[in-house]
């Protein structure tokens, strides 16, 4: 597949067999994330692997799952289908209720592997301040975009997803099940597994 293939033809994929992904594939997968760029080259960044521990996975679908109800289940579906523009009209209400229930992203557990990408503004040698809010995370989505990249021209279906991490509690709590040191801070996950 070629580059250009990839950027039309990825999409975010929330359903997975259950299959698991050769090793040799996880590795190009996840060697991808060291060329995405960074400034000075300092790669700030950390990707936590979660792939056999499913009580984890199972912890951040709980989460996803209530945030989403949190952040979706508010809104009447008047005022949020329009997000749904992409999608044919008779599609758009029970799309919208599996968000604003939050079933559409307990993805996780399903998934063979769960990234969870970390930023920090304290690990580099610059005498410049990086701020995670700028430069940080987007150094980390770029990092995420290939992976993300690779997986697909190997076949592999992947979500994005911030609802883990987007609390200030649910992401200690996640930081705390996993070691996060505090000088990391969670940005995003990326589940990957066999569509």
């Amino acid at each position: 597949m070629d580059m250009i293939e990839a950027i039309r033809t990825r999409r975010s994929i929330r359903d997975f067999t259950g299959e698991k992904i050769p090793d040799e594939d996880l590795e190009k997968i996840l060697d991808a994330a060291r060329y995405a760029p960074s400034p000075e080259n300092m790669q700030m960044w950390r990707y936590v692997v979660i792939r056999e521990d499913q009580e984890l996975k199972d912890f951040m679908a709980d989460v996803s799952k209530q945030a989403a109800s949190e952040l979706f289940g508010s809104a009447p579906y008047e005022l949020t289908q329009g997000r749904l523009w992409y999608m044919a009209d008779k599609n758009r209400p029970g799309t919208f209720e599996d968000m604003r229930l939050g079933d559409l992203f307990s993805y996780p557990k399903d998934a063979d592997v769960v990234i969870v990408a970390c930023g920090s503004e304290t690990f580099h040698d610059s005498p410049l301040i990086y701020e995670l809010e700028y430069f940080g995370s987007i150094v980390v989505a770029m990092g995420i975009l290939n992976m993300w990249y690779v997986a697909h021209s190997l076949g592999y279906g992947a979500g994005y997803q911030a609802l883990p991490v987007m609390e200030p509690r649910r992401c200690e709590l996640l930081c705390e099940r996993i070691a996060i040191p505090r000088t990391w801070v969670p940005v995003a996950t990326l589940s990957i597994g066999v569509p």
